[in-house]
């Protein structure tokens, strides 16, 4: 270990340009100063007891995939480089940890999907009087619980405390150069380092264009509801999440429509959520039976050895690809996603984009027995 804060300091920002060359185009550092006042999965020690400091990153994805997905022409492209990326993300992580387990400090990454639906069995209820109170201040619902939507580590929160983006009205994080069309990666480490500062407020792009909404084919963000996290001395605002099933089951292709039967996303999937969000459970029991009994989309994450057979592949993602620092190619992808067709699959599982009227033909002309596994 190293004995001065000097040698600290330097060690801790040769990791930094470690993670900058390897393919990042924004890393940060915060600890537990910087995260002070935030969640319960704000508080490092959930992801390691003798956790100290997070470097956090952001590795961006391609424009030119990420255009042929939103335009209808090809999700298998976009969804193997989103894999890959994840899998870069990961990587960088893993051997950061190894360089600083190399100096004696303990190092741990914090996986993407650290939730209890991502395969984690970790109990992500609050395990101190700390995080009993921060949960006190920002109140889980049982419906979060069930689906498993809350992470032990809030990626999210790591990379906006230090400075990595900021939060756009979409809750994603936005990076200065690339928008929210990144995968984050992070890791803890019992290393004592200065936190890197937030972006300013006045630095954020985000000027509530609201096109994260037209190109989201649920009602999943609040118009009218916000969301407020305070991290350190900065307050983090973004739109407040109805229920989680109605972003899960467009994601996952269970659904697929738009609830305005205009467009779709990637899911082949044409019945919608309800209304009240007190029937959007019962509903995605009966569209994920639905799924379960479809042909497999080529492609996908394999899931955990408990969760089925059945790879899991993406369907949506609309509101973070919309999101780029560039106004016009915000506008021009919310054209491409919402005048791109409505996704229909074939018996061999390939998914294909159509026009409204075609697709249509396209499930008048299924099997009975066929056509009610979609609408």
């Amino acid at each position: 270990m190293f004995e001065s804060k000097e040698d600290i300091s330097r060690f801790g920002k040769k990791i930094m340009e470690y993670i900058t060359h390897s393919g990042a185009c924004a890393v940060g550092v915060c600890n537990a100063d910087s995260l002070e006042g935030g969640p319960p999965s704000a508080d490092l020690t959930r992801e390691m007891p003798s956790a100290k400091s997070a470097f956090v990153f952001a590795v961006p994805l391609d424009d030119d995939i990420i255009e042929a997905y939103m335009g209808k022409i090809d999700p298998g492209k976009y969804q193997s480089h989103y894999i890959r990326t994840n899998i870069v993300a990961e990587g960088i992580a893993s051997s950061a940890c190894h360089f600083l387990r190399g100096q004696g400090y303990e190092a741990q990454v914090v996986n993407a999907g650290n939730t209890t639906s991502g395969g984690d069995g970790r109990d992500v209820t609050p395990q101190n009087d700390s995080q009993r109170a921060a949960a006190e201040k920002y109140p889980t619902t049982d419906i979060d619980m069930m689906i498993g939507t809350i992470p032990v580590l809030s990626q999210r929160f790591l990379a906006a405390a230090a400075g990595v983006g900021y939060f756009g009205r979409s809750g994603n994080i936005l990076t200065s150069s690339h928008g929210a069309s990144v995968v984050l990666g992070a890791l803890v480490t019992s290393m004592e380092l200065e936190a890197t500062p937030p972006i300013p407020h006045e630095e954020n792009y985000c000027d509530n264009c609201n096109w994260c909404e037209a190109v989201c084919p649920t009602t999943y963000m609040s118009r009218t509801e916000n969301n407020n996290v305070q991290l350190g001395e900065m307050e983090h605002t973004y739109s407040k999440r109805m229920h989680p099933g109605r972003c899960a089951s467009y994601m996952m292709g269970s659904a697929g429509l738009a609830e305005n039967g205009k467009f779709s996303a990637w899911g082949p999937g044409r019945k919608t959520m309800p209304k009240e969000d007190d029937q959007v459970l019962i509903k995605l029991i009966e569209i994920s039976t639905d799924m379960a009994n479809r042909p497999q989309t080529p492609g996908g994450f394999v899931n955990p050895p408990d969760q089925g057979e059945k790879r899991m592949n993406i369907n949506c993602s609309a509101c973070n690809l919309v999101c780029h620092p560039e106004r016009e190619v915000r506008r021009k992808r919310v054209k491409l996603w919402t005048q791109g067709g409505v996704s229909v699959q074939h018996e061999d599982g390939t998914l294909e984009s159509m026009p409204r009227e075609e697709a249509e033909a396209f499930i008048a002309a299924m099997t009975p027995e066929r056509r009610a596994l979609y609408e």
